[in-house]
């Protein structure tokens, strides 16, 4: 059996998850996952008035001494190693890279994941906005934004990559060619894709990003990760089965891995 990893969950600093950090840990051993990364969002992401969606920048110095607290407890090598891996889920707002930036220099991550959130104002898992905007335009504008993401070499890995589908709205003829055009910053930049197991269980009924996007991004030779974007720690490893049985199907040889911001390839199968 190849080593699992899930390298995209929260805590509850960013308050909408609940659980103890150790809780998910516990459930990453319970679940066979050799490589358990938290990724929490970053502390620039837009929010609503009164409302807050991530943690506070004054809580970032505690978040990575927990995480630190943690590997010094469960890191292990020998038969079944176990590794817990320090990441963060940076927004990508083109105002706010200078903070960013500061972000990802002051502390020696393991890999970084960037996703977009927001368009303007407008949050994009807000179902009244696919009432109110045609869905083509927000994939538009949406893409526009993981483009000059991907270019900037933000990250290390692209989060959710069709989020705009994660509400049940669907282009006419899906995602695939909003996509297509950004395969060869992807491999420029050297940047991968993680197949987000968790949209499986929101209204798009399938990962992000689906099946067609993923065997085309694999053919092409994008490097592909998996996350299960945990907001609880009984989230953690979700639908990882289905997951490894469709990157088998497509044909995917290999996964990759982190370890301060360096890319490590393993075996699927």
């Amino acid at each position: 059996m190849p080593p699992l990893i899930d390298f995209h969950s929260h805590t509850t600093r960013c308050c909408h998850a609940s659980g103890s950090m150790d809780a998910y840990v516990e459930q990453a051993l319970a679940k066979g996952i050799a490589e358990f990364g938290f990724s929490d969002h970053s502390h620039w992401m837009l929010h609503a008035r009164d409302q807050r969606y991530a943690m506070r920048a004054d809580e970032q110095d505690d978040y990575v001494a927990d995480v630190r607290r943690l590997q010094e407890r469960y890191n292990r090598d020998g038969e079944t190693p176990f590794r817990i891996r320090l990441g963060m889920e940076m927004d990508f707002i083109p105002s706010r890279l200078d903070v960013a930036r500061d972000t990802a220099r002051r502390y020696e991550w393991d890999y970084l994941i960037g996703s977009v959130h927001n368009i303007g104002f407008e949050k994009l898992q807000e179902p009244a906005m696919y009432d109110a905007w045609h869905i083509e335009d927000v994939c538009e504008i949406y893409f526009h934004f993981v483009g000059m993401m991907i270019r900037e070499r933000f990250c290390d890995v692209v989060g959710h990559l069709d989020l705009p589908k994660k509400m049940g709205s669907m282009p006419a003829g899906g995602m695939l060619r909003y996509v297509e055009p950004l395969i060869p910053d992807l491999l420029a930049n050297d940047i991968a894709v993680e197949i987000n197991t968790s949209g499986l269980d929101n209204p798009a009924r399938e990962f992000m990003p689906g099946w067609d996007v993923v065997e085309a991004l694999a053919s092409r030779g994008v490097p592909l990760t998996l996350g299960s974007d945990a907001h609880a720690p009984h989230q953690v490893g979700r639908h990882f089965d289905k997951a490894l049985a469709g990157l088998r199907k497509a044909g995917v040889k290999e996964l990759v891995r982190f370890e301060r911001r360096r890319m490590i390839a393993v075996p699927v199968a």
